[in-house]
């Protein structure tokens, strides 16, 4: 039987964004300490998750700093954000009610792009709203890595399917952005798919290039690898590079616009085939990682963002690139997305061995780990995502075996928040506290032909992951204010 609920304390909260025009979105009003509150019968993943919710809202700060809203995305004490720090948190943050402070530094990146830095923005920006020293200097003298715009990009697009803020999709604040990012800034780099296997290691210098000075020769460095001269191009840039066509595609036609939504579809497709016909390595069964100006391949870091950015469809090179990242070790900033990352490919036990002991690893202060587990236990334990595009909410539980129940209490969904049960893999509780009406997909680790909804039983559709595991679902309408409970149905 449906349950109605009771929603108390509406209120309007304004989202700080681009425009001069603020936006309001209607949410129910609730402390931090209310937001995603999360219990478990597994203490050691309660306590886990505990100590990041905890660690990553003493990284938040209010509008009382000159920037205006923000967290810690960068090195702790730099009192800064960085970009690619803050598209790998943010769907952490918005987890915990920090839609805000997302909105506003996805804004700061927005605004400062320009010709004078060669259709770059500021990589780091700190509390006072200047570029940080630490990276910055003057527009000709900076710290730059060329996978960020495309970064910043695909992550903007999942703020918009959390949250539903259609200002991420048409303002013109962040259509500039993506705009000059795919065209002017991809010509300014020699990024294009056809040139960028021969670009040059340094472009756009000044006439007194120092190859000697650090803002000089990475200024527009093509990897999130730092300490490998002669670099070209990394895997983790041309995968970024897809990532970020196909957001700019989905916004395009989100906004209507098939032709350019196809133009950048191809182009996506065009990097994808680079990766898959260039830098796999049948013989070792891995992929490359570099490629220097000598026109040779070396093998480092940037594995992960393969599996980060989706470029694969091949479901062999995929685990063998599990495989070849869990036969290696890893800093904390590559092993804080482990956790959602393996839960989604369907390594869980992998998945919750980084989850559990993420907190006690060297430098677990850094701001990205508190927040990849926080995404890690919603999105990846809870299986929790969110889609604005179809009004989609998904769960799918991912216990541990052995662990009976678990339970997320109010995390933020589009203009309101909904709660989430497990107990065990075979039944999920759900409430609507948002001000509208939801598709529930309702998933289950297994192969079962049927569901069962507060009595009426719903036929399922399967699914598999890359690992292999079969899930099985059905779509159920769940009005604003209800709850329903989902179970399997066993022969």
């Amino acid at each position: 039987m449906m349950k109605q609920l009771m929603l108390t304390g509406m209120a309007a909260i304004c989202l700080a964004g681009c425009s001069s025009s603020p936006k309001e979105n209607v949410v129910q009003q609730l402390t931090a300490d209310q937001i995603a509150v999360f219990t478990s019968t597994d203490k050691q993943m309660e306590n886990a998750y505990s100590w990041a919710k905890k660690t990553a809202l003493s990284y938040a700060h209010d509008e009382n700093d000159p920037v205006g809203k923000w967290y810690e995305a960068a090195l702790p004490q730099r009192e800064a954000f960085c970009m690619r720090d803050v598209s790998h948190q943010s769907v952490g943050a918005h987890m915990l009610g920090l839609a805000g402070h997302n909105k506003n530094m996805f804004s700061r990146f927005a605004e400062n792009i320009s010709e004078e830095k060669d259709w770059c923005t500021y990589w780091e920006i700190n509390r006072y709203n200047k570029p940080a020293p630490a990276d910055y200097a003057s527009d000709k003298e900076f710290w730059y890595n060329l996978n960020a715009n495309f970064d910043v990009m695909q992550a903007c697009l999942k703020m918009y399917e959390w949250t539903g803020d259609k200002d991420y999709l048409t303002d013109s604040c962040f259509t500039n952005f993506y705009d000059k990012s795919v065209c002017e800034y991809v010509e300014r780099w020699a990024l294009e798919p056809d040139k960028i296997m021969n670009r040059p290691p340094y472009m756009n210098t000044s006439e007194d290039f120092n190859p000697n000075n650090n803002f000089h020769t990475c200024r527009g460095l093509p990897s999130y690898v730092e300490n490998f001269r002669g670099l070209t191009v990394g895997i983790d840039l041309l995968c970024a590079l897809y990532a970020g066509f196909n957001a700019y595609g989905t916004i395009a036609e989100l906004n209507g616009d098939s032709s350019k939504a196809q133009e950048a579809y191809q182009k996506a497709e065009a990097y994808r085939r680079i990766v898959e016909e260039q830098w796999w390595s049948d013989e070792n069964s891995y992929y490359q990682t570099f490629w220097t100006k000598e026109q040779k391949f070396f093998r480092g870091e940037g594995v992960p963002f393969v599996l980060w950015f989706n470029v694969s469809q091949n479901t062999k090179r995929i685990q063998a690139t599990v495989e070849d990242i869990l036969s290696k070790e890893w800093n904390v900033e590559n092993m804080s997305a482990f956790p959602v990352l393996f839960y989604r490919l369907g390594y869980y036990e992998d998945a919750y061995r980084f989850l559990t002991s993420l907190p006690q690893m060297n430098r677990s202060e850094y701001p990205e780990v508190s927040y990849g587990i926080v995404e890690g236990v919603i999105s990846g334990t809870m299986g929790i995502d969110a889609s604005a595009t179809g009004n989609v909410v998904t769960t799918l539980s991912r216990l541990p075996i052995n662990t009976q129940e678990a339970e997320i209490k109010n995390v933020p969904v589009f203009d309101g928040y909904i709660s989430v049960k497990h107990q065990g893999r075979e039944a999920t509780t759900i409430e609507n506290h948002t001000g509208k009406e939801l598709n529930w997909m309702a998933s289950f680790v297994g192969e079962y032909k049927q569901i069962k909804v507060d009595g009426k039983v719903y036929d399922a559709t399967q699914s598999s992951d890359v690992f292999g595991n079969i899930c099985s679902a059905c779509s159920i309408s769940l009005p604003a204010g209800t709850s329903l409970k989902a179970e399997i149905v066993t022969p």
